[in-house]
């Protein structure tokens, strides 16, 4: 009989995550792997070992938790293919091309060193949100049978990577061989993929720390942190590069600097993407942003013709709402990408890339793109702490009183509150992953954003949340 109590941190909205041998250890990795495998079986009662690919990211961790893990998932009587090392979309990509039953990577994501974790895939569909409250709930009250399930290691590499350079070889790409790109690979685990795909199409390529090292030596895996992007800025400008581009930990976030070194925004990304979609009929086709994205990056995809929608953030929600509606492309703010016209409409930054790339092929300009854009005051996006107990309830108090205020219109609530006046926009919202209340917002001139930051921490003060308190 097997039984196990989670530690309840480590069960997020969007994945399983925690701290190394403080929140997660190597028994949660064999608790997850034997209740996630019985869960699928009785998905497919017809299967008596339904096909599980796990793969892993760099961390130091990650071994470990990969090996007990794979042990779990025998136990449970699943067939396992162990993939190894590499980027999270890789392993979508193994589940899609193997037509797995599920898929689990372990990893951290662009979380500090001593994090790590599980990205979990059910028949495709991201398994999260209630799926792993679920998953938590049959682990305390327990499972008596136990199997032999095989496990075998694959090697898929080469098949991902001549995947996503699809879009180059069925372009003319001559244009390129004179461009200088600079990667930044954080030694993160997409750095044998980008030295590949290096060696794969044309152009002068500069490839920063690919060497996969879970001591991230260099900087803290995040392509949108301040750090990464000096850094990766500074190479540019030594080299005189065309583009700049870096990875998070896991290689599912992008981080885009232009060749005037501007640092291009996930949200602003996505818009300047819809370049590369070759669709028939645009008024039919929908892009999904995030509800922190920029008004800029929505008007510019209505300008080229698309429909757009603001949806809710997670890359998860974002990959359920793209299968709803046949979306061609998603974006988040935070460098999440979604490719689903000739992709397979998960979050891949290599991929991404190369349809970046790609459009540089075609002479179309990312830096005449972000000089074309008007001039907004947005604020970073601003992070205040709230216990978990109360900020939901807190938030729904905020969206009722916001309601009454403002014209129905002018209001989202499927993501906390956004709300639309004269002097911009303005967005309060729970973290699905802190103990925090999210505050992003965007006006025309200084003054309006001013205005902005005025009435967000009034709203915030009548439910007895403030600035100072943190």
């Amino acid at each position: 009989m097997y039984e196990h109590i989670f530690d309840p941190s480590i069960l997020r909205s969007y994945d399983i995550r925690g701290i190394f041998e403080e929140t997660l250890n190597k028994e949660d990795a064999f608790m997850i792997g034997y209740f996630f495998g019985i869960t699928v079986k009785r998905t497919v009662p017809s299967k008596s070992n339904p096909l599980i690919i796990i793969g892993m990211d760099g961390r130091l961790s990650s071994p470990i938790l990969e090996e007990s893990l794979n042990f779990g998932l025998k136990k449970s009587g699943c067939e396992v293919y162990r993939i190894g090392l590499g980027p999270t979309p890789m392993l979508y990509f193994a589940s899609h091309y193997y037509k797995s039953d599920g898929a689990i990577q372990v990893t951290g994501s662009h979380n500090p060193k001593n994090y790590n974790g599980f990205k979990i895939v059910l028949n495709q569909n991201s398994f999260f949100g209630d799926d792993i409250k679920k998953l938590g709930e049959l682990a305390k009250k327990g499972h008596s049978e136990t199997f032999k399930g095989p496990s075998k290691n694959v090697y898929i590499i080469d098949k991902y990577i001549e995947k996503i350079i699809q879009p180059i070889k069925k372009s003319i790409s001559e244009n390129l061989v004179n461009k200088t790109i600079v990667w930044d690979c954080g030694n993160g685990a997409s750095g044998p993929s980008v030295e590949m795909i290096a060696k794969k199409i044309p152009g002068n390529h500069i490839i920063l720390y690919s060497e996969v090292d879970g001591n991230f030596p260099n900087h803290h895996p995040d392509p949108t942190d301040k750090t990464t992007l000096k850094m990766l800025s500074n190479k540019m400008k030594e080299v005189d590069a065309d583009i700049g581009i870096g990875f998070d930990g896991d290689g599912d976030r992008i981080g885009v600097i232009d060749k005037k070194g501007r640092p291009v925004a996930g949200d602003l990304l996505t818009a300047f993407l819809s370049n590369s979609l070759e669709v028939e009929n645009k008024e039919h086709s929908t892009i999904i942003l995030d509800i922190k994205s920029s008004h800029v990056a929505y008007d510019k995809i209505l300008s080229f013709g698309f429909n757009a929608e603001i949806g809710k953030t997670g890359h998860s929600n974002i990959k359920k709402r793209i299968k709803e509606i046949n979306c061609p492309l998603a974006g988040e703010m935070s460098g999440h990408i979604f490719f689903a016209d000739e992709y397979y409409g998960y979050d891949d930054a290599l991929y991404a890339a190369i349809r970046l790339i790609n459009l540089m092929a075609k002479n179309i300009n990312l830096d005449e793109f972000v000089t074309s854009l008007p001039k907004t005051y947005v604020s970073p996006e601003i992070k205040i702490y709230c216990s978990d107990k109360i900020k939901f309830e807190l938030i729904d108090k905020i969206s009722n009183q916001t309601l009454k205020d403002y014209a129905p219109q002018n209001v989202i609530t499927l993501d906390g509150v956004r709300a639309k006046n004269e002097f911009g926009w303005w967005l309060i919202r729970a973290s699905n992953t802190e103990e925090a209340i999210v505050i992003r917002f965007e006006g025309r001139s200084q003054k309006d954003k001013d205005l902005l930051l005025i009435e967000v921490k009034k709203r915030l003060k009548n439910e007895g949340l403030t600035w100072e308190n943190n």
